[in-house]
């Protein structure tokens, strides 16, 4: 048993010792492989990094790329439709007011300038200039074409009626409800060159009477005169030198009437705000304050702001003194497109949201919001500047006068929102029985105010209220017509 104890002990010793060796081999390779692998992983790991900073740093160029061509687009867009608004005023208009012209309104007739003519045949150069569609070639300022008004049933939800007028009369009248004189001008003089009215001539002549009494022009009246003289072989409508007949129908902004012209903005604010921007321009040319009304907008775009940020502008460069109506919703609605630090493709909504901060004379507002604004757009704050025209956020209209006899008095130009002109009416129309409602002063109503007065003044007359309407000048009382008010007022008029 000894000899094989000590044989066994012998036989174990190397055993174990072959087993330690390729314990301690195989701990020396773990290691050696953990080392490798923990390198691998440090410079996989910085390789890792670089690349992230290098894709991050293509991904922001490539977005900041994006973004100023998106700036770029949009500053494109909102210049090309700046630069069409501004096209629209110099194209060429009607001949009706040079020379020639003149002399065809005192000789309508073809025998009395067929002299000074160049030879060539007169009825076709006649029948030319009254056909439908070269008059509606010449209406690109109109925000709704007669020719879809005098055919639609409805206009904003306004029942239009089925006029009996010659359709020259209609559409005149619509043409000066949307402050078009040189249109009406045209088409009037046309219809009486052609001179085949029948029954309606005699309303067509006192239309163009009336216009040029609008409009202040008394030696187009006094040529008109002559010429009617001569063809009804009568005495012609006076010339009346109020204060009201000397000016434009659309400056309607003068000391004598108090009325000011209204731009009424409803909707979205987008790019198909041209035509009240282009409106906004026009009137701006003839009246030194505008009232701008906001409170029908019911979102906004940025092509909307940039349009109308560039009118406000022009108005406070130009000296303009500014109604603004609802442009403290504007200015929330603005406001709620705008998220800082996220950069659109356009500041404009940014400038536009300061402009009215400043226009409202809100300093502390617009001092958090120019922070705002530089925080996105890495800038410099702008500073806040209290415009140096008069600005005012609401005007108190004092109900209309009344004439002399007790009679309610019409203003001179009725435009936009007709509220209060409505309950004044209904107010007097409850004491008075009829109610006399004199027009003499009335040169114009426009197209929204006309369907306001009829869907605001029906009620009252449904139940017994009896509404007369004095003395109303032919292309009001032909847009009356057109407008249905005839059904439910009674309208006279003016006799001369």
């Amino acid at each position: 048993m000894g000899i094989f104890s000590l044989f066994g002990k012998k036989d174990r010793q190397p055993a174990d010792t072959l087993a330690d060796k390729d314990s301690s081999r195989k701990k020396r390779e773990e290691s050696a492989a953990r080392t490798d692998t923990g390198r691998n992983s440090g410079r996989n790991s910085a390789r890792d990094q670089n690349l992230n900073a290098k894709r991050d740093a293509t991904e922001l160029e490539l977005t900041q790329q994006v973004q100023r061509k998106a700036a770029q687009a949009t500053a494109m867009k909102i210049d090309a439709i700046e630069s069409e608004m501004s096209s629209e005023f110099v194209k060429p208009r009607p001949p009706s007011r040079t020379a020639k012209s003149a002399d065809t309104a005192s000789s309508p007739k073809p025998a009395a300038r067929a002299p000074s003519k160049p030879p060539e045949p007169a009825p076709p150069t006649k029948k030319k200039s009254n056909t439908t569609p070269t008059t509606l070639e010449l209406l690109p300022l109109i925000g709704s074409s007669t020719a879809f008004l005098l055919s639609s049933e409805t206009v904003g939800g306004v029942a239009i009626s089925n006029s009996e007028n010659t359709p020259v009369i209609d559409e005149a009248a619509i043409l000066f409800a949307n402050d078009q004189p040189m249109m009406v001008e045209h088409v009037l003089r046309a219809a009486i060159e052609d001179d085949a009215l029948g029954g309606a001539t005699a309303i067509v002549w006192g239309m163009l009477f009336d216009l040029y009494h609008a409009t202040g022009e008394q030696q187009q009246f006094e040529n008109l005169s002559i010429a009617y003289a001569n063809k009804f072989e009568t005495s012609p409508p006076a010339w009346t030198a109020s204060a009201h007949g000397q000016v434009h129908a659309t400056a309607t902004a003068t000391a004598a009437t108090g009325a000011i012209p209204s731009v009424p903005f409803a909707g979205r604010l987008d790019a198909t705000a041209v035509k009240l921007l282009e409106r906004t321009q026009n009137l701006a040319e003839k009246s030194r304050v505008l009232r701008l009304e906001f409170a029908r907008v019911t979102e906004v775009d940025p092509i909307g702001c940039g349009l109308l940020l560039r009118v406000l502008k022009t108005l406070q460069k130009s000296g303009h003194d500014l109604i603004l109506v609802g442009a403290s919703e504007l200015a929330t609605k603005v406001r709620a497109i705008l998220e800082v630090g996220r950069r659109d493709e356009t500041e404009a909504p940014w400038l536009l949201l300061l402009e009215l901060l400043q226009l409202l004379n809100r300093e502390s507002e617009f001092e958090e919001a120019s922070i705002d604004y530089c925080v996105t757009y890495e800038v410099s704050p702008p500073a806040f500047v209290a415009s140096k025209n008069k600005v005012t956020t609401a005007q108190e209209e004092s109900p209309p006068p009344h004439a002399d006899n007790g009679h309610f008095m019409m203003p001179t130009v009725i435009e936009g929102r007709s509220e209060k002109l409505i309950l004044a009416i209904a107010a007097y129309a409850a004491q008075h029985k009829p109610a006399i409602i004199d027009c003499s002063q009335l040169m114009r109503v426009d197209f929204t105010a006309a369907g306001q007065l009829l869907t605001g003044l029906a009620p009252f007359t449904s139940q017994g209220a009896v509404i007369e309407l004095h003395n109303v000048n032919h292309l009001v009382a032909a847009l009356f017509n057109v407008m249905g008010l005839k059904d439910i007022l009674r309208i006279l008029p003016r006799k001369s």
